[in-house]
C-alpha cells in the first residue's frame, strides 16, 4: 500500500476518535442539563452512560470476528454512523429508557470502530504497529481535554446544548464521506519490524503461545487497565467535589489535567515504543505507576493531589497501556487480530458497565473507598502483565520484535 494513502486512512481513523472520546463522557459532562432533560439524577445518568459499555460488550466479540471475515472498512462506516445516530438522538431525546438504548446503540459504534480501527492500523503500518496504535490515544485524550471546555462555554453563556451535539454528528458525517472511497490494506499483514507486509506468521514464535494462559490474561487487562483509567476520567470530579468540597467547575476542569497527562504520555509512549521499550515492558510499567499515583492520592487528598492525581493517572493509566497490550495480544495471536481486538474490548466495555456501577455505591460510603477499587484494578494489572511476560519470553524471540 501506498504510505500516503496508508497516512489518509489512519488520519480518518485518528479523527474519528476524538468523537469517540467524547461519546463516552459526553452525558456525565452535561449533567447539568440532561438531569433535566431526562428528569433523572446523576446516578440515574450514570445507568444511562454505562450503556456505552453495555453495547461494547453486545458487539464487540462478533464485531471482531466479522471484521477478520469481512474486512475492516464496513465495520468503521457503521460505527461512524451509530455515533451520529446517538447525538442527534440525544438532542430531541426526553425518555431515560430510551437515552439508555441510544447509548447503546453508541457502545455499537464503538465496537464497530474499535474492531474495523485497531487491526487496519497495524496492517497500515506493520513495522511500527505499536507506536501506531498508541498514537489512538492522542486522538482520545485531545476529546477529553477540549470537552470540559466546551461544557463551560455551554453552561456560561447558556448555549444550546443541541448545537455542540450537532456539530459532533456533522463532523462524523463528513469524515464518512472521506474515508467512503478508500481502499483498506490486506488483513494478512502481520506486525513485524523487519518485513513491512509480512505473511509469514511465525516467523519470530520460538514456542506456541496458549490461549488459555497468555491470552485469557491478556483479556483480563481489558477489563483492569479500562476500569483503573474509567475511575478517574468519568468520577474524578465527583470525587474532588466530596472529598475536598472542590467547586463545580474546578472539579470538571480535572478532566483536561487527566487529559492533557494523557497526550504528553502517547506521544512519549510512542517515541519510547519505538527507540527504547517493547509494548509488552511498557504493559508492566504504566500499572505499576499508577498504583504508586493512588496509593499517595489516598495519603493525601487535597485539591493540589486532586489535580496531580487527575494529570499523572491520564499519563499512566490512559497514556496507550490498553493498546499496548492489544498489540502484544496481536503479536502473540497474529492470525486473529480482529478476534483479539473484539475479546479484549469486550472485557474493556464490561468495565465501562461495571464501574459506573460501582464506584457511586462506594463513595456514598466513603470516597476512599472509590480510589481504593482502582488501586486494586491497577494492581492486578501488574501481577497480569507479569505472567505474560514470563509467557512472552518463552514463545517469541524478543530481537525479532
Amino acid at each position: 500500500m501506498k504510505k500516503n494513502h496508508a497516512h489518509a486512512i489512519a488520519g480518518s481513523i485518528y479523527a474519528n476518535y476524538i468523537i469517540q472520546s467524547i461519546a463516552v463522557i459526553v452525558v456525565m459532562q452535561f449533567s447539568f442539563v440532561l438531569t433535566q432533560q431526562f428528569d433523572t439524577t446523576i446516578e440515574g445518568l450514570g445507568k444511562i452512560a454505562s450503556g456505552i459499555g453495555m453495547g461494547k460488550i453486545l458487539f464487540m466479540f462478533v464485531s471482531g470476528l466479522l471484521s477478520d471475515r469481512y474486512g475492516r472498512k464496513p465495520f468503521i462506516l457503521i460505527g461512524m454512523l451509530c455515533y451520529v445516530l446517538f447525538f442527534v438522538g440525544l438532542i430531541f431525546c426526553t425518555n431515560i429508557h430510551l437515552a439508555f438504548l441510544l447509548a447503546v446503540l453508541a457502545g455499537a459504534g464503538n465496537a464497530g470502530l474499535d474492531t474495523g480501527s485497531m487491526p487496519v492500523l497495524t496492517e497500515c503500518f506493520p513495522q511500527s504497529a505499536g507506536s501506531a496504535s498508541i498514537l489512538i490515544k492522542a486522538f482520545i485524550s485531545i476529546g477529553s481535554f477540549i470537552l470540559p471546555f466546551i461544557v463551560t462555554y455551554v453552561y456560561d453563556y447558556q448555549v444550546w446544548y443541541g448545537w455542540i451535539f450537532l456539530a459532533f454528528a456533522i463532523y462524523m458525517l463528513i469524515n464518512m464521506l472521506f474515508l467512503l472511497p478508500k481502499s483498506f490494506p490486506s488483513t494478512a499483514n502481520v506486525i513485524s519490524p523487519v518485513n513491512n507486509g509480512m505473511k509469514d506468521n511465525g516467523s519470530y514464535f520460538i514456542g506456541k503461545p496458549k490461549l488459555s494462559v497468555e491470552g485469557i490474561l491478556l483479556v483480563l487487562m481489558g477489563f483492569t487497565t479500562s476500569a483503573t483509567f474509567v475511575v478517574i476520567m468519568q468520577w474524578m470530579p465527583e470525587i474532588a467535589k466530596h472529598a475536598v468540597s472542590m467547586a463545580e467547575t474546578d472539579a470538571q476542569q480535572l478532566i483536561s489535567y487527566y487529559s492533557l497527562g494523557s497526550i504528553i504520555s502517547v506521544f512519549s509512549m510512542a517515541y519510547i515504543v519505538k527507540k527504547w521499550l517493547k509494548p509488552i515492558q511498557c504493559v508492566i510499567i504504566l500499572p505499576l505507576l499508577s498504583s504508586i499515583i493512588l496509593i499517595i492520592f489516598l495519603l493525601d487528598m487535597t485539591p493540589f493531589m486532586c489535580r496531580f492525581t487527575a494529570f499523572t493517572m491520564g499519563f499512566t493509566a490512559a497514556g496507550g497501556v490498553l493498546q499496548l497490550a492489544l498489540v502484544v495480544m496481536q503479536q502473540l495471536f497474529p492470525s486473529r487480530k480482529g478476534g483479539a481486538v473484539g475479546v479484549m474490548y469486550t472485557l474493556s466495555g464490561l468495565a465501562f458497565v461495571v464501574t459506573p456501577n460501582v464506584v457511586p455505591k462506594l463513595a456514598i460510603i466513603d470516597v476512599r473507598y472509590a480510589i481504593i477499587f482502582d488501586l486494586i484494578m491497577a494492581l492486578l494489572s501488574v501481577i497480569f502483565a507479569l505472567i505474560v511476560y514470563s509467557r512472552f519470553k518463552k514463545v517469541i524471540d524478543m530481537q525479532k520484535i
